[in-house]
């Protein structure tokens, strides 16, 4: 299935695989919520430092810091995020590192060097460098939308989501304290629900 052209099974599968992946100690498979911060940490071996300044970081040099959420730096095996917004929302701090997960098990092979998760309209400078910028228009490109549908099966998995509106139904609060997310990325996944299979 495609929505806003993302290949939804393919990202739902790579987010499956990747939680299927997860040792024991790491993840039991059905404890919310998901320990985002340890599967980056101890499967991918991915250091997570919370930067007040993301614009510091090699080939980010004029984008505004507050434009930036989250940087994966491929050369260095790290994942920055905004310290400000993790103080301020932990949801949005843990969909930031799932993204940047995202990019990291499906985009690491191009050539970039940085994957940049943007707050807001960002400049196009060092275009050769920054995948995600989003584009002038607001739109943003396809390995974004990918990294974003990533992080939220890999919060947010069928398998626990379809389990929990069983119990909860579609509430948004409820849903989001359990799987320790924000109300917008629930939202989100509760609305790709309706055209998930059903069991």
């Amino acid at each position: 299935m495609e929505t806003n052209g993302v290949d939804t099974d393919r990202v739902e599968a790579e987010a499956r695989r990747v939680l299927e992946s997860v040792p024991g100690y790491v993840w039991d498979g059905e404890s919310l919520p998901v320990p985002v911060d340890s599967i980056v940490e101890n499967v991918f071996g991915l250091l997570i430092r919370l930067v007040e300044d993301l614009s510091t970081a090699p080939g980010c040099e004029g984008i505004p810091p507050e434009n930036l959420s989250g940087l994966l730096l491929t050369s260095s095996g790290e994942i920055w995020v905004n310290a400000e917004e993790a103080r301020r929302w932990e949801g949005r701090r843990r969909f930031t590192i799932g993204h940047e997960l995202g990019h990291h098990v499906m985009h690491r092979a191009t050539r970039t060097r940085v994957f940049c998760r943007p707050v807001e309209v960002v400049s196009d400078e060092a275009p050769e460098q920054l995948a995600g910028a989003r584009s002038v228009g607001g739109e943003q490109p396809l390995p974004e939308l990918e990294a974003n549908a990533f992080a939220a099966a890999l919060m947010m998995p069928r398998h626990l989501m379809v389990g929990q509106c069983g119990r909860h139904g579609g509430d948004v609060d409820t849903l989001r304290a359990a799987f320790g997310s924000s109300e917008k990325a629930m939202k989100y996944r509760l609305d790709a629900m309706k055209s998930w299979p059903k069991p």
